[in-house]
């Protein structure tokens, strides 16, 4: 019984089925057999025979936190695979909920499945699209495993750009407490974290484990000001209009007047152009304060030899705080005009004396997950029963203006906007306005069974299957707080009506594992997924390793892949918001000087415009083909390099087309364009669509080295790169190619080089890690028509460790060791941050950390 197990555990294994080691195995000397092993880090030696047909990347979480990584967004922005451009910093100026995402070779977030112990997350409910990394309880995670392939035929339609498997802790005995404290040199952004977890019973001895860990965080704020880079004003950084001393649009005229002019606020506001403008990228946070508590518990029971079976409840909550420079009135508060009283003024004056906007977002992920596993009859199984959701409430903490106070009190004299003296500032606390804008939810119930075993004798080996079924019930909702988001004003909300969608959907797999000669596995993979709002679809796979010495593997695959529209995609609330950056209407001002008859000056002004996103229920589902062909080496004892060359195709892929197309070419996009009747521009329509197709390709490098023990520690050296030599995509069905690969066009680039790099050493209780984040560079966005390049960033971490005793790790170390600054970027960024891209930098700077742990 006992062989016969551990055949059916290989089968499953070979599968890529198995809850905790689904990729890596060991041979049993002289037996003819393999064991599926704990996987215990991506530093462990692995030989040449332990590669498999497809290319994984295992990383410890213990060897990360050495590097001071304290939370999954960290962790993920340090896989040379992953091009996120969401982080917790797009939540200042945004309504992002504070969700930070992975997005593996550039693809999009949307094509890269994360999943926690094998299983789905729910989806952040304010994306929609995937699971927010936040919602990770770090601190019981062992490991992280990285699929680089394209995995629709095993782990669902949506995989089509890999997958990202979070294993938690199967077990913990004893007590265990830990902290760490961080220091940025720069000031701001202080870090604390403590964690403790506690468990009773051996699963091998007593038959049973429990176990739970609690982990809480709290990171600080980095204002702007903090960061020379970031507070530098050039001939690139965006103004506005709305200014303190503010401006208002002559009603009677249509041309700008300043009454202070020309005295205005330097350095935040300037006299330009015959009027004072705001430099509002100096006030906001450029790093909001994240406050996060996240814990697990499981319980494990061991059943008769041959069953296990477990409950796993995790939360996590995380309130992340932004703040925004003051709010702009942006016209939406007006004054009867001094000339003519049948004309009224727009008003467009930053509100200075309350403050800066903060907004506050609570993110709460839960996950309930009962599974049995274990084998019946000769089949090993695993089945499980669970739910998840994401529940998100959005508040204005402080700034914000009552849009019916402010007019009311406008109207009334009770307040002069134009009053720079100081003494109206009851009055501007008067019109001030705090509340919940949102709040909103998306949810997962999930079911799932899979079985495998070895089916019969092959001439090379033993066969495998494995046969699988998973069904799902999913729902999104937003609902608004519309008393205070049909008030408030600068919140981009006021128009927006409460959205809501469910679907189910089901799928059945299977796969194979073929010898078929002594050198030469083939694997051979197929699932069919059915949705109940739109089309269903069959997807094959089939992968092959073959090894011609013990020196050399070659490894390919060729697959397809589906992903039906999200619930967001297709239930996304109506949101009339500010573009990211600021345009010249085109439209209504042709010359960029002089305003359309009819229309009135702002026209011609760069400012900021109103835009609307919405879902799209005629969304079709988008196709997509991936092609792989690797080689690893192993030439010496301990020394391993891999190449993996790869390529992927999805067609009318679902996105929103990027603002600065839409404005570069008013008359391609006219049907974009709201205009009242008199030509000016109320909004822009950026809908959810499919938009053509999107073409990529690459390599993805490996090395890993570990040299002879010495008398002074052992040395090690990995180098995880991922070159990109393909990225073009169509804005829409049938039209002209784009590329942004290496430079800066339609809202952002893609890097062509990444690597991490991992010098190590290790003697006895000591232990160091130097570590190399790199970006290559590229040519940047062009505003001016000028040519500017920016410059590769790369960071190093330091750190070094000592273990006592087996009880207790003391962790010293640096971030950023040599302070490097994020490169200059004259871009028009996506965020409200700028002099720099806050998706790809860090501008933390140099930090130092100290971290302990105490296992009892």
């Amino acid at each position: 019984m006992r062989s016969q197990k551990k055949q059916l555990v290989l089968a499953l294994a070979l599968a890529g089925l198995a809850s905790h080691a689904p990729f890596a195995f060991a041979a049993e000397a002289n037996s003819g057999q393999l064991d599926r092993v704990e996987v215990t880090g991506s530093n462990i030696k692995r030989s040449i025979k332990q590669e498999k047909a497809l290319p994984v990347t295992i990383l410890k979480t213990e060897d990360l936190a050495k590097q001071g990584l304290t939370t999954v967004e960290q962790v993920v922005n340090s896989i040379a695979a992953n091009q996120s451009s969401q982080g917790a910093s797009a939540s200042v100026g945004a309504s992002s909920g504070g969700g930070s995402f992975a997005s593996l070779r550039g693809l999009g977030n949307q094509y890269t499945l994360v999943l926690l112990d094998g299983r789905r997350m729910a989806n952040q409910a304010i994306d929609g699209t995937s699971a927010d990394l936040n919602a990770i309880p770090l601190s019981a995670i062992d490991r992280v495993e990285v699929l680089l392939d394209g995995a629709s035929a095993i782990y669902g339609t949506d995989a089509i750009g890999g997958v990202m498997n979070f294993i938690t802790k199967k077990s913990l005995k004893g007590f265990s407490i830990g902290g760490s404290l961080a220091n940025p040199q720069h000031g701001g952004g202080d870090e604390k974290r403590i964690n403790a977890s506690y468990g009773i019973g051996d699963l091998g001895q007593d038959g049973f484990n429990v176990y739970g860990a609690i982990d809480y965080m709290k990171q600080d704020m980095v204002m702007a000001g903090q960061r020379d880079f970031a507070k530098q004003i050039t001939p690139f950084t965006s103004t506005s209009p709305n200014a303190w001393p503010g401006n208002y649009l002559d009603g009677r005229t249509n041309t700008w007047v300043t009454p202070s002019a020309p005295k205005c606020a330097p350095p935040f506001s300037q006299y330009v152009g015959g009027r004072c403008v705001e430099y509002f990228s100096l006030y906001p946070s450029i790093i909001p304060q994240v406050e996060q508590i996240s814990g697990i518990v499981k319980a494990t029971k061991r059943i008769g030899d041959n069953h296990e079976l477990s409950l796993q409840y995790t939360r996590t909550e995380t309130i992340t705080t932004a703040q925004n420079a003051p709010l702009p009135t942006g016209g939406d508060i007006t004054r009867v005009n001094a000339v003519d009283p049948t004309k009224l003024d727009k008003l467009y004056v930053r509100t200075i004396p309350l403050g800066n906007r903060e907004t506050e977002a609570n993110s709460v992920t839960q996950r309930l997950m009962l599974n049995m596993e274990g084998l019946i009859a000769g089949w090993d199984y695993r089945a499980g029963i669970g739910r998840s959701e994401n529940l998100i409430k959005e508040n204005l903490t402080s700034g914000y203006v009552s849009k019916s106070k402010m007019q009311s009190a406008v109207d009334s004299g009770a307040l002069d906007p134009f009053d720079l003296s100081g003494n109206n500032l009851a009055a501007w606390r008067s019109v001030g306005m705090t509340g919940q804008t949102k709040e909103a939810k998306s949810t997962i119930d999930m079911a799932d069974i899979k079985v495998s075993r070895e089916v019969f004798q092959l001439p090379a080996g033993m066969m495998a299957i494995a046969l699988g079924a998973e069904v799902r019930r999913e729902s999104l909702s937003t609902i608004y707080n519309k008393a205070v988001t049909r008030d408030a004003l600068s919140t981009g909300q006021d128009k927006t009506e409460d959205s809501s969608g469910s679907r189910s959907a089901y799928a059945f797999y299977g796969e194979a594992e073929i010898p078929v000669l002594k050198n030469l596995d083939v694997q051979l993979a197929a699932r069919y997924d059915h949705y109940s709002d739109t089309d269903s679809s069959l997807n094959p796979k089939v992968a092959f390793k073959f090894q011609p010495s013990s020196q050399v593997l070659f490894r390919g695959s060729a697959s397809t892949g589906f992903r039906a529209p999200s619930l967001y995609n297709i239930y996304r609330p109506n949101q009339l918001q500010l573009t990211s950056s600021s345009y010249v209407d085109y439209g209504a001002c042709p010359d960029g000087v002089n305003p359309a008859p009819g229309a009135d000056g702002t026209a011609c002004t760069k400012m900021q415009r109103n835009k609307r996103i919405a879902g799209n229920k005629k969304l079709e589902p988008e196709k997509s083909s991936s092609l792989s062909f690797g080689m690893v080496i192993e030439p010496v004892k301990d020394f391993t390099a891999s190449a993996d060359f790869w390529w992927t195709m999805i067609k009318g892929q679902i996105s929103v087309l990027d603002e600065s197309a839409i404005f570069a070419d008013p008359v391609k996009y006219a049907k974009n364009f709201v205009r009242d009747s008199n030509g000016n521009l109320s909004y822009i329509i950026d809908d959810y669509d499919n938009l053509g197709n999107l073409s990529a390709a690459g390599v993805d490098i490996k090395l890993n080295w570990v040299l002879p023990k010495t008398s002074v520690g052992t040395f090690t050296a990995t180098l995880d790169g991922t070159y990109l030599s393909k990225y073009s995509y169509q804005n829409e069905k049938n039209g002209p190619y784009y590329s942004n690969l290496g430079s800066y066009i339609d809202g952002g680039p893609t890097f062509r080089w990444q690597h991490n790099l991992n010098l190590g050493w290790s003697y006895g209780a000591w232990s160091t890690i130097l570590a190399q984040n790199y970006k290559s560079g590229y040519t940047d966005a062009n505003p001016a028509k000028q040519q500017h390049n920016v410059r590769p960033y790369s960071t190093w971490n330091l750190s070094g460790s000592y273990a006592w005793n087996k009880q207790l790790t003391v962790t010293a170390g640096i971030k950023n060791l040599f302070d490097q600054e994020p490169p200059y970027s004259n871009q028009l960024t996506r965020s409200t941050q700028q002099n720099y891209d806050p998706r790809f930098t860090d501008p933390m700077g140099r930090s130092f950390f100290l971290k302990a742990n105490y296992k009892l």
